[in-house]
């Protein structure tokens, strides 16, 4: 029985941006074979899906109905593919025995990371292929974990360190009667903050309004967007809170200075989406002053720029960073798979596999 099998020399649960995967295709024939060649495929996809209702016309009984339908996006972010033996172009012969053939793919420095939720996943998988014409193809893959940091020094610019100002006023009114205005001036130090940073907000509130302010708040949101393609281009949001900070309220014909300080806890998920046309994430600031039910309340937006590797005037660079937030299980071969593939070897102008001790597959 033919055998072909992808093992990973230096994986340890995740790779990094920039990082080389290097491994091996083990191939054991059992006769001789005609192929094109044998090619190493690192593939990154994104897809999405929920259950949804989707209108459609009753010609029966010639009204519109609604229907539960399966929605769903798929997009192929990267696809890189090494030839190790042969090409597409040709066939060509592979005697009996073992064959070992090493690759080494070097992974891109602005690169999705791996993700996964309700409604969708993005996944790296890595796949051997031996390309047999007119028969199929033997192949062997394993699904790896990238963790790629949101790098602000690809993202932001150095205008985003200076302070900015934020204001918005509302009149309130009673009765067709107008009161005095409800001003509100935000200063934010700077745009970019990354875990473990703190920024600070000032908040300058006026009430010149005859109406009580209840409490200010700042909350800092994470929002989500999810696509669909098929059968109809949809979008679903999932909004977290991120950070919830709260002071004292103004009473009327009042004024009054706040400072928030905010910061961001190590192991928060900040999801990087580099590529991907399905999935897309946002940050927003959102300073109120509450104001009683009959009222709507005075709101202002800021939209900060969140990543795990600071900005810096020298540049990006890697750093030692948070975990993402999730984890995922290697489908590497475990140890008692490894030998026996290097057994019967038939090739004598091969090298035989090496041991599992010099395999750095934990």
């Amino acid at each position: 029985m033919h055998q072909c099998k992808l093992l990973l020399d230096n994986y340890t649960g995740q790779y990094f941006p920039g990082a080389s995967i290097q491994g091996r295709v083990l191939l054991n024939l059992d006769t001789d074979i005609t192929l094109r060649g044998i090619r190493v495929t690192l593939s990154c996809v994104e897809h999405t899906e929920w259950l949804g209702t989707e209108s459609y016309y009753d010609s029966d009984a010639k009204e519109q109905k609604s229907r539960d339908t399966q929605f769903q996006g798929d997009n192929e972010v990267i696809s890189i593919s090494h030839w190790l033996y042969g090409d597409q172009n040709a066939t060509t012969n592979l005697s009996m025995g073992q064959h070992i053939y090493n690759f080494n793919i070097q992974l891109q420095p602005n690169i999705p990371s791996t993700y996964q939720s309700e409604k969708g996943t993005v996944s790296y998988k890595l796949k051997a292929t031996v390309d047999r014409p007119m028969a199929l193809d033997y192949e062997d893959s394993i699904v790896i974990v990238v963790n790629s940091p949101v790098d602000l020094n690809l993202i932001a610019t150095s205008s985003d360190l200076q302070p900015s100002t934020y204001s918005d006023e509302k009149t309130l009114c009673c009765w067709c009667c107008a009161q005095g205005p409800v001003t509100m001036d935000v200063d934010l130090s700077k745009r970019t903050i990354s875990p473990g940073e703190h920024v600070e907000v000032k908040l300058r509130l006026t009430n010149m309004s005859s109406t009580n302010v209840e409490n200010v708040s700042l909350e800092l949101k994470q929002i989500l967007t999810y696509k669909v393609t098929e059968p109809n281009r949809e979008e679903k949001e999932d909004t977290s809170i991120l950070v919830d900070l709260k002071d004292v309220g103004l009473g009327a014909h009042g004024e009054n200075t706040y400072l928030f300080n905010v910061s961001l806890p190590p192991n928060v998920v900040l999801p990087n989406f580099a590529q991907c046309r399905l999935f897309k994430v946002e940050y927003r600031y959102i300073a109120t002053a509450k104001l009683p039910s009959i009222h709507k309340d005075l709101q202002v937006y800021m939209t900060p720029i969140i990543g795990h590797i600071p900005f810096s005037a020298q540049g990006s660079g890697q750093r030692n960073v948070p975990s993402m937030g999730w984890k995922l299980n290697a489908t590497a071969p475990p140890i008692g798979d490894v030998n026996q593939y290097a057994e019967n070897s038939q090739k004598q102008d091969e090298q035989p596999p090496p041991s599992y001790e010099s395999l750095n597959l934990n």
